[in-house]
């Protein structure tokens, strides 16, 4: 079974230059990695908005296992973007379900069909990604200080939240981890806003591509995922 690993890095002001430039790098020639299967390294945003977070990059990647994935830290990439960091903390997750795709492709989707049962207990990470039409922008990005709006509104039932994307404006991506399986239905099916935001994507044709994917919380490491890491220690005992 895959794993997909979201690992975000935080930058000293004085290597925020630096990040910025690997950023450009790879847009123009992404890194070759042994065993990667999908990688992506990408910008984030403040509180999920336009304005740029110059301190904070984001790589995903998917791993044929959790061992290789694990051994990504040892990787001449991961030693590149962790120069200058003030921290670096990883998402370990499985892919629970997914549809659509992401440069053409479904990065999280098994052949085989297998994952893993949900636990009731365990938190859950939800990733939607898309790449905006040009007409779409004004009406889409009009629409996401709601969308914020009703996620700061979820309290302690949210562990974990940010904006990202691979090119400003256009192609955007959020990650998200919840406490429970039952705290992202709540919001994602019976919480007024949210479905009528999911309503306006269709009815005004928004996207050009477009994916949705739900993943189990495996592991967590570094300071920004304490909280989540803390969640899977009291689980296990």
């Amino acid at each position: 079974m895959s794993i997909v690993t979201v690992t975000a890095f935080r930058y000293a002001v004085g290597a925020r230059f630096r990040a910025f430039a690997n950023m450009g790098r790879w847009l123009r020639q992404p890194a070759q990695v042994p065993a990667l299967q999908f990688g992506k390294l990408m910008g984030s945003g403040h509180s999920f908005g336009l304005v740029p977070d110059w301190s904070t990059y984001v790589f995903l990647g998917v791993w044929p296992d959790l061992n290789t994935a694990q051994q990504f830290s040892q990787s001449a990439l991961f030693q590149q973007l962790q120069t200058g960091t003030e921290s670096v903390s990883t998402l370990y997750l499985t892919p629970q379900r997914s549809h659509g795709l992401w440069s053409g492709q479904n990065p999280f989707h098994d052949e085989n069909g297998t994952s893993l049962p949900v636990s009731p207990n365990l938190p859950v990470a939800v990733l939607t990604r898309a790449t905006i039409r040009l007409r779409a922008l004004p009406d889409f990005w009009r629409h996401v200080p709601q969308a914020r709006q009703r996620l700061q509104q979820q309290g302690n039932q949210l562990l974990f939240g940010i904006g990202v994307g691979e090119v400003p404006i256009v192609q955007q991506c959020t990650i998200s981890v919840w406490r429970s399986p039952a705290a992202v239905d709540q919001y994602a099916y019976r919480q007024s806003g949210h479905k009528e935001i999911v309503r306006l994507t269709r009815q005004r044709n928004w996207y050009t591509e477009e994916l949705f994917a739900r993943f189990g919380v495996v592991g967590a490491e570094g300071e920004l995922f304490t909280e989540i890491a803390n969640q899977l220690t009291d689980n296990q005992s």
